[in-house]
């Protein structure tokens, strides 16, 4: 079983398309499903099923996938040993994070990685916190930070890094903005403007309302972080946000904190990476990094 084979096996199994594989491989589609009918053909196994327009594995493609994980894991190992032989750490971290970390704490932390060290290569992938811990899952990703509380499975180290605290911001305009204290009938009158209903902000947005016994008032939704302060600084609501999203337009005063205690609502980030995936120097110095910067 050549290791061409299993390279471009696990690399369509991890990017689960053909079209992404072959702009990683730089190889075509059909010379893609040539070298896989190949494998197939040697090992007597089916590896991918069709569905629709998508591939998904099937259970020898499940099971050889497992194994490819291990193997890759191995050689990226060796080929980062062999960079560090001259006692300078190289390689590189594909790191993940959601959004509040990936935007606003995580740069400063692979600023300081790239002044230390800087023959390793960080990638830098942000999506939701959904997204990212599937490619913790699938071994695409070494490390991530996370925002929210997550649902992990056992397959998962997770290690919490710090709390973040939840602020209520409005427009300098928002006639609510100079009220000491702020009613629950005012609160109620109040539309918020929320992150995608599959965010973990959309779910502490939903605790928000719960403690203070209001009905859910949605203005709008939007995918990202920086969208919704637009908007609330254009006065179209208010919204619930991680202080490290919002500390320089408080700072700045294009953005006004309410008087509403969120005490009770913090928000974690957590190191996350699989257990079962090692992790390279490189990675271990960037953990190392990350703790002490935050």
């Amino acid at each position: 079983m050549e290791l061409h084979y299993l390279r471009i096996f696990h690399t369509i199994a991890k990017c689960m398309s053909f079209k992404k594989a072959s702009e990683v491989l730089h190889l075509s589609q059909p010379a893609l499903s040539i070298q896989i009918k190949k494998l197939e053909s040697g090992t007597g196994m089916k590896l991918f099923n069709k569905i629709g327009n998508r591939i998904v594995l099937s259970e020898d493609g499940k099971m050889l996938y497992g194994y490819t994980q291990k193997i890759f894991a191995i050689v990226e190992e060796l080929e980062n040993h062999v960079q560090n032989l001259g006692n300078e750490i190289g390689g590189s971290i594909n790191l993940g994070a959601s959004n509040t970390p990936g935007v606003y704490i995580l740069p400063k932390v692979i600023g300081e990685m790239k002044k230390r060290y800087p023959g390793v290569t960080v990638n830098l992938h942000v999506a939701d916190t959904s997204e990212i811990t599937n490619l913790i899952e699938n071994g695409t990703l070494d490390v991530a930070v996370n925002g929210g509380n997550c649902n992990y499975n056992s397959s998962i180290v997770v290690e919490k890094l710090l709390d973040d605290r939840l602020v209520v911001v409005a427009s300098p305009d928002n006639p609510l903005k100079d009220k000491d204290t702020i009613s629950i009938k005012e609160l109620a009158k109040t539309a918020f403007v929320v992150h995608s209903t599959t965010s973990q902000l959309y779910t502490y947005y939903k605790k928000f309302i719960e403690i203070y016994g209001i009905s859910e008032n949605i203005g709008m939704h939007f995918g990202s972080i920086d969208a919704i302060k637009y908007a609330i600084y254009a006065d179209l609501g208010v919204s619930i946000l991680p202080y490290y999203a919002v500390k320089s337009e408080i700072e700045k005063g294009m953005l006004t904190q309410l008087n509403i205690s969120c005490s009770k609502l913090e928000y974690p980030y957590s190191l996350i990476h699989n257990k079962h995936k090692h992790l390279s120097t490189a990675s271990a110095k960037f953990i190392e990094v990350l703790k002490e910067v935050l």
